[in-house]
């Protein structure tokens, strides 16, 4: 019995370390407030951008950053969008007054990932609104720089209650959340049920403690993206906005 559960916890392990291996890197910040890993924006439209969030930071201190990928690499994008807020920590650490705009090209995937402190008036149904209003049909037809600028306008009118748009608010299709707390809770229960059958329990609790290393390692480690004290000012996020597709 112990054999058999060891086994299958060792490969529990195994296979959480391998999907935290496997995530795509988040890029360094390096104070750029734009970043177009996909080199689908114009010259043009990235210095308009930069302009556009930069007197938005000087006149609210509201930050927004924008990162467009060429692929999640099969990650979720709303895990994805919170490891970004993690690394580059936009918005002010006393309001968490910030914005990330992540857009994955080859998954058709857009996210509006909205800081603690903006959840009140940029609400999820509000950002879905956006994506799919704004957003969406400009990138259906391939206006990468077009939808970005629009998104990225109405997402500041937003903040300021001033983003009108008549269209019903549809609902936003968010990215499904990551299985392995569920993971953890089975293996929690398979321990607990084989100590009161026959004892050992030391080793149970090992195991317990290796894969719950594995499953929050990806959270913790923020550091090795960078700690983005030259880029935001410690914002925080906890999941609020809305991922949606074209």
């Amino acid at each position: 019995m112990y054999f058999s559960l060891r086994c299958f916890l060792v490969a529990i392990v195994l296979l959480l370390n391998i999907s935290a291996f496997a995530q795509r890197a988040v890029p360094a910040h390096g104070g750029v407030w734009v970043h177009d890993e996909a080199n689908v924006l114009s010259r043009g439209t990235v210095a308009q951008l930069e302009q556009i969030l930069k007197a938005e930071r000087d006149s609210t201190s509201n930050q927004m950053a924008i990162l467009i990928v060429p692929s999640l690499e099969g990650e979720d994008i709303d895990g994805f969008s919170i490891r970004v807020g993690e690394a580059w920590k936009a918005g002010d650490v006393k309001k968490d007054n910030g914005v990330i705009f992540i857009v994955s090209i080859q998954d058709r995937k857009m996210r509006i990932e909205v800081g603690q402190g903006l959840e009140g008036v940029l609400t999820d149904a509000l950002s879905s609104r956006i994506n799919r209003n704004e957003v969406a049909p400009q990138f259906r037809q391939g206006n990468y720089d077009a939808g970005v600028l629009a998104g990225t306008i109405a997402i500041i009118q937003a903040i300021k209650g001033t983003y009108v748009n008549e269209s019903p608010p549809q609902r936003g299709k968010r990215g499904s959340r990551s299985p392995w707390g569920t993971v953890l809770l089975i293996i929690i229960i398979i321990i607990a049920m084989s100590r009161r059958k026959g004892g050992g329990g030391g080793m149970g609790g090992y195991w317990a403690a290796g894969a719950a290393g594995a499953l929050l390692g990806g959270a913790g480690r923020s550091d090795s993206w960078g700690s983005g004290s030259d880029f935001g000012g410690g914002g925080g996020f906890g999941g609020g906005g809305s991922s949606d597709s074209w």
